[in-house]
Formats: C-alpha cells, structure tokens, sequence
C-alpha cells in the first residue's frame, strides 16, 4: 500500500511538471526564425561573412540582400577611331543592348582581407573578341565612309566597370559625392576621356575577352594625366606590327598548350580560338595569299574561292572564315592540306612559300586575336575576377548558331586595404560608405549603360 501511494504522488508530479511546461510553452521555446532570403536593398550592402564567398555558386549569394541598379544610358552615339570596325554594339544605348532586359544586380560581402561584389546581368549571346585583326573584314554600317580594305580591327567584348573615388575627385561636372563617375569621364564631350579636374578614381575593368582567360579585373587609376594603368605588368599587351589599327597582327599562335594557373589556383588552358599567349610571329605574304586563293586561271593551283566563297564563307564546300581556323597551327593546316586528296589539283603545285601566302590570308579570313594575354604583377594584379563563363561556352561562341547565352555572374575579389596609392582603401566598419559608378558592357568599350552614382554600405 505505501508503494502504491508513492507511486501516485510520482505520477500527480510528472502530471503537473507537464501541465506547467505546456502553459509555458509559447513564452518560453524560442520559435525557429523563417529561412533568411534575399531582398532589395537602397544601397549596395556589404555583410561580414567567416567563410569567403568565393565562387558565383557560393551558398552565402543564394540568400544575399541585393541593389537593383536602375540602368540609363550613360554613354551612346561614339565610334572609335580609324581601322576600328563594327565595334560598338551599345551605340544606341539600352535598346542596342542584346539582352531583352539587361538588368544589372549587385550583391556584396566582406571579411577580414576582402571584399566581395558579384555582378548578375542578362545577354543573349557571348562577345569574346577584343579588335581581332581581319582582312578585308567586314563594312561598318556605322562608318560606311571608312574603307573595311586590308587590315582591319573588327569584333569587341563584354564588359563590367566599377568606378570608386580615391580622393577628392571632380570636373566641371560636380564632385564625385554628388556626380559620382562623371567627375572623372565624359566631362569633355569624347567618351574615351577620363581625366578629372582634381583627385584621382579608381577603375575595375572586367572584361571577357582578357580577364576571364586569367582571372584578374583590369586595375587603372584616372587623375589629371588621364586614364592609366596602374603601377606593374599589365594584364594584355596589342598584338600589332605597327603603330595603327590597320597594321596588322605581329604574332600568331605557335601550337603549343596554353596552360596557366589561374589567382584561385585552377588549372587552366587558354583556347587559341580567341586568345593569344604562347605566340610566334605571324608570316606569309597576305597579299599574294588573297590573290591565289581568288586565282583561277586554267591548269593553275588555286580556285579556292569557287569552292569556299569569295570571302571565305562557304560554297560548295565549307567555310574558312570561322574562328576555329585560330585552333590549328600553321603547320598542321599545311599538313592537313597537304594531305586531303580532293586538294590534289589546287594545293598541291603551290611552293612551299606560296602555300605559306595562303595560310596567311586563311587567317586574316579567321581573325587574329588582336591582343597577348599575361599575367600581371604588381599593383596591377589586385584585383581578381571569377566568372559563370566556361569553356563550353568559349566553344559556343565561335558559331552564331550555338552562342546561346542567358546571364553573366561575374564576382570581383579585392584587398580591403591594398597598401597601394593607386588604390581605394576600404575601412570596413559597419555604417561606412563609399559612393561608385557601374556600368555593363555589350560588344562596346566606349559606349555604356549603368549608373553613375550609388553607394557601398558595410554592415
């Protein structure tokens, strides 16, 4: 009997301690918080993070807070100079560009060395080229009255550009705080001139046709000396023989592995289709080339334009004026030349030197890459560059048919503090700002939209 009466008091305890516990319950379990998602912000917000987010597929990106810019047309209506053709996709602004809805979002992050600021825009297709040197290229409907004869520079690329103030900058237009990018561009009526009145800016150019290849944004700073690089290697040098962009290329490619280890530590090949790093100099006679590939004089090698098109575009047989061509050395087109039997009568009797003269135009047909890629050093290499582009999508660009593409991610990594003068130096505690341009890029460099004035916060 008594164990049952302790039993029963043990049982009217727990049944209390229960009952007290379910009253309390709403007031004292914490509710778990909803998931964190994404949401737009007034300024361009910069939250600490532990872990870098140093992919475009970082987790932190899916959940960020995010600044919608509100695109204008920032610069329009400018041509480039002579021998630069068919190079200015935004001449018309916002509605030349070839994305639907561009759009342009902005997301960013800090840690204790870096920050962080991924760039999210919409374009409908791949422009990977930067001047590529073409003969007899084709007409620029925009400067019909320049000659397209000879060398050319045709094709341009995507871009992404950042503008920060690094002191005091201002034109006639206003100051930095209250202008922001004009300060330091277009102040003169001519869009190439970047040369504020006082103070110094810093420029962040990505561009696809040299930064993705290596993984670095191109560092340049504008003062009153007018837009220069800053201090070391530089991340591309002209491919030219000459001073002008008519001269024509002085290198090819020389057929070997374009191997490179990317800022990430990635290991990377550049594809010669597009991008020029292990060269050798270009040869061959171009004009006597043009002039055998169009010879059709009876019992002569030649004919090759009835068969692939007076402008090496297809006929009868296939193109030769595709980018591919570029992946081929020299000596292996010779050879495979060399050994298609149905050439036999018009390869064949060439010399050794003529069948040089060809190649040569071959490739004027093709585009040279009208820049060398290396790597920078110095304060030129600080700031490095990751992108959504990937070789399958160099491969897709090389035919209109298969360059299909949707968004551009592109995420920019940078030292808080660089130690260099040629530099902007973030203090990153939480309520600082700093006031930036931005703006997108679609086969131009010198017409663009974006905005020329937004703000950084660090939180």
């Amino acid at each position: 009997m008594k164990n049952f009466r302790i039993a029963f008091r043990i049982l009217l305890l727990s049944g209390f301690i229960i009952f007290i516990l379910g009253s309390c319950r709403k007031d004292h379990f914490m509710v778990p918080p909803p998931p964190k998602v994404s949401k737009p912000t007034a300024t361009l917000e910069a939250s600490f993070v532990s872990t870098a987010p140093d992919k475009v597929s970082s987790a932190y990106w899916k959940t960020a807070d995010y600044l919608k810019v509100d695109l204008q047309n920032v610069s329009t209506g400018f041509l480039f100079g002579d021998g630069l053709l068919n190079m200015t996709g935004l001449f018309g602004g916002i509605n030349s560009f070839s994305g639907k809805d561009s759009g342009l979002v902005l997301k960013a992050a800090y840690d204790n060395d870096n920050i962080y600021i991924l760039a999210e825009w919409y374009d409908s297709k791949i422009n990977i080229s930067d001047a590529s040197w073409l003969w007899n290229g084709s007409v620029d409907v925009l400067k019909l009255s320049e000659s397209n004869a000879g060398w050319t520079s045709q094709r341009n690329n995507d871009k992404l550009s950042f503008a920060f103030e690094i002191d005091n900058a201002s034109s006639a237009f206003g100051s930095f705080s209250s202008v922001g990018c004009q300060a330091s561009c277009h102040n003169i009526g001519v869009a190439s001139s970047m040369n504020p009145t006082n103070g110094k800016v810093d420029i962040w150019n990505w561009t696809l046709a040299h930064s993705f290849p290596i993984g670095y944004a191109h560092d340049m700073i504008a003062d009153q000396n007018g837009l220069v690089n800053d201090a070391g290697q530089q991340m591309f040098t002209r491919n030219n023989i000459g001073t002008t962009d008519r001269s024509g290329p002085e290198f090819e490619w020389d057929g070997t592995s374009q191997n490179i280890t990317l800022p990430n530590g990635q290991e990377g090949i550049l594809d010669p289709g597009f991008f020029l790093m292990n060269k050798t100099p270009f040869t061959g006679n171009i004009e006597h080339g043009d002039s055998l590939y169009h010879r059709e004089i009876l019992n002569q090698p030649g004919h090759c334009a009835s068969c692939h098109g007076e402008n090496g575009e297809g006929a009868t047989e296939g193109a030769v004026n595709i980018i591919s061509l570029n992946k081929k050395n020299r000596t292996t087109l010779i050879d495979n030349m060399n050994n298609a039997a149905d050439m036999t009568n018009y390869w064949q009797p060439f010399t050794a030197s003529e069948k040089n003269d060809i190649v040569a135009y071959l490739r004027g047909l093709a585009g040279v890459p009208g820049y060398i890629v290396t790597m920078p050093d110095g304060s030129s290499a600080d700031i490095q560059a990751v992108s959504n582009v990937t070789p399958v999508d160099v491969k897709n660009a090389m035919l209109p048919s298969t360059n299909q593409h949707t968004k551009y991610q592109v995420m920019i990594i940078r030292k808080l503090n660089t130690n260099n003068v040629d530099d902007v130096q973030f203090e990153a505690v939480s309520g600082n700002t700093y006031q930036f341009g931005v703006a997108i890029m679609d086969n131009d460099s010198r017409n663009h939209v974006g905005s020329i004035l937004e703000t950084l916060t660090f939180k």
